[in-house]
């Protein structure tokens, strides 16, 4: 037994097949274990591809090997069968060829494969799409929208194609287009979850009639869709036209660039006479739930979906109009918002407007009890502070009231291990939190559990210069936070401070101090000045670059806290080194009241 096992251990080969096999195996035993993040899917992990090929070719070998000695023909079977299943599969998917998978994957549930894995990489299937199109139509010129680059880049699927017939196809803006090719014709918006509390989203299908399509093991490459149905069949645009005159019949939900219109299953977007550059921007969809548990992880703290579209994924031209629709999530909703944007990232929509949906009744009654009691802050909206919410009232309300942004910022009690940004932005419009009931608004948040010492609220429009109103609500210091200021001033004070002034300004290795005792309540109303001057500007946030310092200005209400006759504020320092401090206090619009800089040596 021994001798053998120093035998084995002395066999070059095999520690050379341990080695290679040991390439394969710990590095997907790593990933699994450590949960590391694999950008772009498994293209981190194709490393392990060349030593899996030597030990399957040094198994192949042994195979063969054994054969000869036995001359068992089983062996031959099971290694011609493997590879013929491989060839077999691979020829009945020509020239798909690239899409095959193992057996061991679910291929027979529509769309899976998709979902997990990166499809038709090198763009074969839309050669098959142009071949039809030039096949189905004699026109000297067809005008198409493709989600490819081929149409619009030399490529070597166009390139295969004869030249008269490539150049009778035109890429041109969706809202010209006779033709949509789709890849993977499932429209992104819906996309984002495949399953909400059990409930499956709508069927994944193009809005437009769909000419033609190939797919793969229940998964669809491409479609092609009639774009103008003036070119398409008269049975296939029947029902899109009946559809058209069925929508127009009825009175929109929304008017704007678009007429909206809301069922129980779809949003449809109308307009008549539509112009090409009507189409050309994104469209959007954001939908709050009833149940905020009902999203994505990531858009819960949001509080609504946000669901994307171009018209070539959910649109059709029916002679002079335009017509696109998207199905429903299949959740209890709340509040609908839908509108356009000219890029899907775009801070400000170029339109939008809120869908009525009918409010919950609850709401009636949660007014009814907030107005029972005075406000904790009044102002445009009134706004009342409990124990787990904050609440923005208003009555009478009328729709423009509510179309700022609401601000709604959160600090926390706890001194220790605050962030860069020592609050919490919860930030919300008033759909995704609030409801219009007759002539009132409501619109309730959810606080954090930590505990809290101050909060920022208003409301703001994108891009103004400052908010439209805003207030600091101060909330009784938690005991453990007291605690901590006093602790930190009895750490401070036996020390000269860095700056004498209205406030003495104390300075550590990680934080700035501003201490003042006797101090009253007015001694804290002004604004406090804290601007960082880095040694090295690259150390900024891009945005402050310019600028040359990182602005840390803040209220004390948010920063400090007032104990026995002190007060005393703390603020964090980054990490990066500092050439001097800017300190000081101002109020809004006049010169600061007092100001200083102190250089620092880290």
């Amino acid at each position: 037994g021994l001798r053998r096992r120093a035998a084995l251990v002395r066999n070059t080969r095999l520690r050379f097949e341990w080695l290679l096999l040991a390439c394969c195996v710990v590095p997907v035993l790593v990933v699994a274990g450590l949960g590391s993040t694999l950008y772009n899917g498994w293209r981190h992990m194709y490393f392990i591809a060349a030593p899996f090929c030597l030990l399957a070719t040094g198994g192949v070998r042994a195979l063969a090997a054994a054969a000869r000695r036995t001359r068992a023909s089983w062996a031959y079977g099971l290694a011609g069968g493997g590879a013929g299943a491989t060839l077999a599969a691979m020829v009945s998917l020509h020239p798909y060829q690239h899409m095959y998978f193992t057996a061991w994957v679910d291929r027979t549930t529509p769309g899976i494969l998709r979902a997990q894995y990166e499809l038709d990489t090198v763009i074969r299937s839309e050669r098959a799409a142009l071949e039809f199109l030039l096949a189905r139509d004699p026109s000297a010129r067809l005008y198409l929208t493709s989600e490819y680059q081929l149409t619009r880049e030399p490529s070597r699927d166009k390139g295969a194609l004869p030249a008269a017939e490539r150049a009778r196809l035109v890429s041109v803006a969706p809202g010209r287009a006779d033709f949509f090719v789709l890849r993977y014709p499932s429209g992104r918006a819906e996309l984002r979850s495949q399953h909400l509390r059990g409930s499956p989203r709508p069927a994944s299908v193009p809005y437009a009639p769909v000419l033609y399509t190939r797919a793969v093991y229940g998964n669809t490459l491409m479609a092609v869709a009639a774009a103008n149905l003036a070119l398409a069949e008269a049975a296939v645009a029947a029902p899109y036209r009946a559809a058209l005159r069925a929508l127009q019949a009825r009175v929109p939900d929304v008017r704007s660039r678009f007429d909206v219109y809301q069922d129980a299953h779809t949003v449809s977007w109308v307009q008549e006479p539509c112009r090409p550059e009507d189409t050309e921007p994104w469209f959007f969809l954001h939908v709050a739930p009833a149940d905020p548990q009902d999203l994505p992880r990531n858009r819960r703290r949001q509080g609504f979906e946000v669901l994307n579209f171009s018209f070539p994924e959910r649109g059709v031209r029916i002679d002079d109009a335009c017509l696109a629709s998207i199905p429903l999530p299949a959740y209890p909703i709340r509040a609908l918002q839908v509108g356009q944007r000219q890029h899907p990232g775009d801070a400000r929509p170029l339109w939008q407007a809120d869908l009525p949906v009918a409010p919950n009744p609850a709401y009636r009654a949660a007014y009814r009890r907030l107005t029972a009691r005075p406000p904790t802050h009044r102002d445009v909206f009134d706004v009342y502070v409990g124990a787990s919410t904050v609440t923005f009232a208003k009555a009478p309300c009328a729709a423009a009231d509510a179309v700022p942004a609401f601000l709604l910022r959160v600090t926390p009690a706890d001194l220790e291990g605050l962030p860069d940004r020592p609050f919490d932005d919860l930030d919300f419009p008033f759909f995704a939190r609030g409801a219009r009931l007759d002539d009132r608004c409501l619109a309730s948040v959810p606080l954090p559990a930590y505990p809290l010492r101050h909060l920022t609220v208003g409301q703001w429009i994108s891009g103004a210069p400052r908010p439209l109103w805003q207030a600091d609500l101060a909330l009784p210091p938690a005991p453990r936070a007291v605690q901590a200021y006093r602790q930190t001033w009895r750490a401070l004070a036996p020390a000269p401070p860095a700056h004498r002034d209205v406030f003495d300004v104390y300075v550590t290795a990680t934080a700035v101090a501003y201490a003042k005792t006797p101090c009253a309540a007015a001694d804290t109303e002004p604004a406090f000045m804290l601007h960082v001057v880095p040694v090295r500007a690259r150390d900024l946030p891009p945005a402050r670059r310019t600028a040359g310092f990182d602005n840390r200005d803040f209220r004390f209400s948010g920063q400090g806290a007032h104990f026995d006759d002190a007060c005393l504020a703390r603020v964090p320092l980054p990490a990066y080194p500092i050439a001097y401090l800017r300190v000081g206090q101002f109020r809004a619009g006049a010169d600061p009241l007092w100001v200083a800089e102190i250089p620092l040596s880290r």
